[in-house]
């Protein structure tokens, strides 16, 4: 079947093409289906997927600033158990975790999320049963001061958007 000719196949596969086939394993456990990678194919998947390298942007490091301002319980770049690295998860007073996601203009296409935005909070959501919360870069460019910041990211962590 398809699983045994990727198994086959795999020293072909690129480091990005690994890195999609851990997102469609991750499909597969979202519909549930039963169907998975072999052992070494799906850890070679998920090392490529974990492994991708990240950076930090001024937009992050600002927001990121303004939740450790607001004197919120945060840990930074935190990698799940899915194998998505998220911005920050935040601890909220009702002992949720809430994963926040600065969105910068990468993530759209019109201000629409783009398609591989909506795919990793989908996910996150769905796998790692974490709420996730957007951070539009030009809703948060519209912030004139820190009082202003810190109050949009407690009503984004109330209102769970």
């Amino acid at each position: 079947g398809y699983v045994s000719a990727l198994a086959s196949n795999e020293k072909v596969f690129s480091g990005e093409q690994l890195a999609q086939l851990h997102q469609w394993q991750l499909w597969q456990q979202e519909l549930e289906s039963g169907i998975e990678l072999q052992g070494p194919l799906q850890a070679k998947c998920r090392n490529a997927f974990t492994s991708r390298g990240y950076s930090e942007s001024k937009l992050q490091n600002d927001v990121v600033g303004e939740l450790k301002a607001a004197r919120l319980v945060i840990d930074e770049e935190v990698l799940l158990g899915s194998g998505y690295r998220i911005d920050a998860l935040v601890k909220v007073g009702d002992g949720r975790k809430v994963a926040i996601e600065v969105d910068g203009p990468f993530h759209f296409i019109d201000r629409r999320p783009a398609g591989s935005t909506i795919l990793k909070h989908r996910q996150v959501a769905r796998l790692d049963r974490i709420e996730v919360v957007s951070v539009p870069y030009w809703e948060w460019n519209e912030l004139k001061n820190s009082e202003m910041k810190q109050r949009y990211l407690r009503e984004k962590l109330s209102n769970g958007q």
